[in-house]
């Protein structure tokens, strides 16, 4: 610990050995996506969150095979048995070790949920998850003693055998099958540093400006991982993130010199690039506007096809890779560029923007009539898609917000039918509050849970100046717990008209 430099590049080569089994070796078979991150403890050790996707997938009955949450037979394998008791052991606790972090607060038991339940074969939990295969002693389990206490599976975290015995370590390993798991294993990976609110205190005079100053916390391990200039976070395949605007509506950067030059011959984009490759390249007609970092590299100035990959079937010279095209997205709010983004996925081999609103020889003078020419706006399919989109990635409060906005500015045919397919997605934060709260029963999505989801979504609507949820068609929220009186109300007439008066005075200077 003395030395963060060699903990920093042995932990390095270890996990570039774990990252080369996985990809390379194919320990699990073939791999077509991965991404990292490193974090460290508040001690300065480093650890990595690791999410791969495998390009064959892993049935239920093959699960076992790879992912363990047992004690080893100590006859049959003594030193794996003897790693798994030394490192995937969660540390007892419960009512009397109130000093570890996952029983801390007054919460009557862990939580990361242990002991876990013993369960005879492995299944799916309720929320996608997967419940392993814990055998009880009497069915052929095994025990060991830690701390002069016995433990059993139910304390074992769950581990590959194979990763285990090769590099000695804690390595826990999860199946992740369901779209809530890789939702919140992404945002775990990608929510970035932790930060800091902090008041520097000085002499009487008040300066809000230096009073809160944001800052961030670097351990030893972390500043020196940084000073030897490693990667804290890696991610496979690449992605070519594609601009979307409107007809000259692209970012300038100009100053007082290179102004009029700039306003003249406006820089190039990816989407402006586009337009030119297809008006050259025939096969580059033939894709959509995120399928064409696959065979096309952007330099920047302009598209040229990629030198390296493997040959696409039936077009000579044409190379493919297995680069991602991201085209950033556009809110509702948007309007005609919202209805680009739309034709820019529906649209194959586009050479201006007036060719995007060509229908059947006829160019719209608007994207949105050229969309609903097209038959992409006769019903709610577009605001479902974009529900989806954002359901999957982004937390509940993000849902509801979009929610909000498009029934409020979006004219949706059906919003009952759309809340109720997506309820649970607006829903999930409550949730997870829920169980918090009560971590000692079974919560699952109730109408009271739904309830507060529909109240904070009036709320939205009353603050964007729309109306209650019952004009829009949707279920009216009970508003018994704020005392029959509605959130905006309160917001607002709870102040104070003199101290606020008597505060500016104050602060002006």
């Amino acid at each position: 610990m003395h030395r963060h430099d060699i903990v920093a590049i042995v932990f390095r080569l270890k996990l570039r050995k774990l990252l080369d089994l996985i990809k390379l070796g194919e320990i699990f078979g073939p791999v077509q996506a991965d991404m990292y991150r490193i974090e460290w403890q508040k001690r300065g050790l480093p650890h990595a969150h690791i999410l791969i996707w495998l390009s064959n997938k892993i049935r239920s009955t093959d699960i076992d095979k790879i992912i363990s949450a047992e004690l080893p037979d100590p006859h049959v394998d003594s030193s794996l048995y003897m790693k798994v008791k030394t490192h995937m052991v969660h540390g007892l606790c419960g009512p009397g070790y109130r000093q570890l972090p996952c029983n801390s607060g007054t919460a009557t038991r862990c939580s990361k949920r242990y002991p876990r339940q013993f369960i005879r074969e492995t299944q799916t939990d309720t929320d996608g998850c997967p419940l392993y295969r814990r055998q009880r002693p009497e069915d052929g389990g095994f025990t060991s003693m830690i701390s002069n206490e016995e433990i059993d599976n139910r304390w074992i975290v769950p581990y590959c055998p194979l990763l285990l015995s090769i590099f000695d370590t804690h390595i826990n390993v999860e199946f992740c099958s369901s779209v809530k798991c890789l939702k919140y294993i992404c945002k775990y990976i990608n929510k970035g540093c932790d930060a800091a609110s902090f008041a520097l205190a000085g002499d009487n005079t008040k300066d809000e400006i230096l009073q809160y100053t944001i800052g961030r916390y670097y351990s030893t391990g972390e500043s020196t991982w940084r000073l030897l200039s490693l990667p804290i976070h890696e991610r496979h395949p690449a992605i070519e993130k594609l601009a979307v605007h409107l007809e000259n509506d692209q970012q300038a950067f100009f100053n007082n010199v290179n102004a009029v030059t700039i306003a003249d011959t406006p820089r190039e984009t990816a989407l402006t690039g586009v337009f030119k490759l297809c008006s050259r390249d025939e096969f580059a007609k033939t894709l959509l506007y995120h399928q064409i970092p696959f065979y096309y590299t952007w330099n920047k100035i302009t598209w040229n096809r990629r030198k390296n990959g493997k040959p696409a079937d039936g077009y000579p010279g044409v190379r493919m890779t297995t680069c991602l095209g991201k085209v950033y997205t556009a809110s509702p709010n948007q309007h005609e560029l919202f209805y680009l983004r739309l034709l820019l996925h529906e649209v194959a081999g586009p050479t201006s923007f007036e060719d995007l609103r060509m229908v059947d020889n006829h160019v719209y003078p608007i994207y949105r009539a050229a969309c609903l020419a097209r038959g992409m706006l006769e019903n709610d399919s577009r605001w479902d898609a974009t529900l989806l989109e954002v359901a999957l990635s982004q937390p509940a409060a993000t849902v509801r917000d979009l929610f909000s906005k498009l029934v409020f500015l979006c004219h949706i045919s059906d919003p009952n039918a759309l809340w109720l397919k997506y309820r649970d997605y607006l829903s999930d934060d409550f949730l997870h509050r829920a169980q918090q709260q009560l971590p000692d029963t079974v919560v699952t999505f109730t109408d009271e849970i739904y309830n507060q989801a529909l109240v904070t979504i009036e709320n939205n609507l009353l603050l964007m100046g729309g109306a209650f949820l019952t004009s829009y068609g949707l279920p009216e929220p009970n508003r018994l717990h704020a005392e029959g009186i509605p959130t905006f109300i309160i917001q607002q007439t709870s102040y104070d008209e003199d101290a606020l008066a008597r505060c500016v005075d104050e602060m002006e200077p």
